[in-house]
């Protein structure tokens, strides 16, 4: 299916998918340590909710100096 034929109720309902995990309201782009100027893969789909966060598979959430950009086509 397209997008263009896929109707999203809300931006709200948009999530975003890293590495197989759904990255939660609280996770910053930035407390990921993207590498810097290379491409990182991530998929964005349409979700009323999250499932529980795994707390195995936590990242490093300090907040750090850098900033991150985000293409989505």
């Amino acid at each position: 299916m397209d997008w263009e034929e896929e109707q999203v109720s809300s931006p709200n309902i948009l999530r975003l998918i890293y590495q197989g995990r759904f990255l939660h309201g609280n996770v910053t782009l930035g407390a990921l340590k993207l590498p810097f100027g290379k491409t990182t893969v991530m998929h964005l789909v349409a979700r009323e909710t999250l499932p529980e966060p795994n707390s195995q598979g936590q990242r490093n959430r300090e907040k750090t100096g850098e900033s991150n950009c985000c293409v989505i086509l």
